[in-house]
């Protein structure tokens, strides 16, 4: 619930320059949900805002009562501080002043590219196929291993006596893993790996590149089921116990689709963006010193 708060506090604040209906400007009939002073929030107004929340967050508001007094509270709090901030001419300051401009400009950037340009339009598959066949270097899967390690960390800067204790670690765990003890459950006890310790030290998959070289190079050099002896890195030391390997592959079409598409759809969108951009230079004449 606290998330969905904040979310509803952000779009508030976003939304708060358009929010202020005075008296005057009443629409006939409209429903008056709350006041502050002389500003009020009316039901349209209301509406129209959820209309411009995700819209799962719309569902949610439009099928709980209790949330859309949530709103409204949000709403009076906002406008009490909004109000607060005018009586001291806030607004005022220049680099307030700027921000309100600044956020004013990418909304209506925003409205403008969602009126002209159609960003959300799916890519036609045969282009996506096209694209997979004539790129399909880009898909081509390097041999890859599935490892888990031990690290014992080890600065580079450390002094005779931290290097002779994290060696005779590691050493102490090789033992332990030579007698039969699991990789897994010395990982979680000893690694000073925080991304991976609580995971009995599994890396998961990785190819080549994604590594520092020594801890690549004897990932790449035992056989799945087989335990490296200590290898020295940046980081410290580590044992590496490799998972599983799997040989170079091009990845299918389906795999990759929706990265495709992605893709795709980006490339499309930037053209007319600047397309747009050309059509509305050549109409508005820009200068720039």
């Amino acid at each position: 619930m606290l998330k969905i708060r904040t979310l509803f506090l952000t779009t508030f604040l976003i939304l708060l320059a358009n929010s202020l209906v005075s008296a005057e400007t009443l629409p006939g009939g409209d429903e008056i949900l709350a006041q502050v002073g002389d500003v009020r929030l009316t039901s349209s107004r209301l509406a129209m805002m959820i209309k411009l929340m995700p819209p799962q967050i719309q569902a949610m508001v439009q099928s709980n009562d209790q949330m859309k007094k949530e709103l409204i509270n949000r709403w009076v709090d906002i406008n009490v501080i909004m109000q607060e901030a005018m009586a001291e001419k806030i607004d005022q300051d220049p680099l307030v002043a700027l921000k309100i401009d600044e956020m004013r400009n990418r909304t209506l950037v925003e409205a403008l590219l969602a009126r002209r340009l159609d960003t959300q339009a799916p890519v036609p598959q045969e282009e996506i196929a096209a694209y997979y066949e004539k790129n399909s270097r880009e898909f081509e899967q390097g041999e890859q291993v599935q490892a888990q390690h031990i690290l014992i960390r080890l600065d580079t800067n450390a002094g005779d006596e931290q290097k002779s204790k994290a060696r005779k670690t590691i050493d102490e765990i090789a033992v332990k893993l030579k007698a039969g003890e699991s990789f897994e459950t010395l990982a979680q006890q000893y690694s000073e790996d925080p991304g991976s310790n609580s995971k009995g030290g599994n890396l998961g998959y990785f190819g080549r590149g994604q590594m520092v070289k020594e801890f690549e190079d004897a990932c790449f050099a035992i056989k799945p089921g087989e335990t490296s002896p200590p290898v020295q890195t940046s980081f410290g030391w580590h044992l590496i116990h490799v998972l599983d390997r799997k040989a170079p592959e091009k990845l299918p079409l389906a795999k990759v689709c929706k990265e495709i598409e992605a893709k795709l759809k980006a490339d499309r969108n930037d053209k007319a963006l600047q397309k747009l951009l050309q059509e509305l230079k050549a109409k508005y004449p820009v200068t720039v010193k």
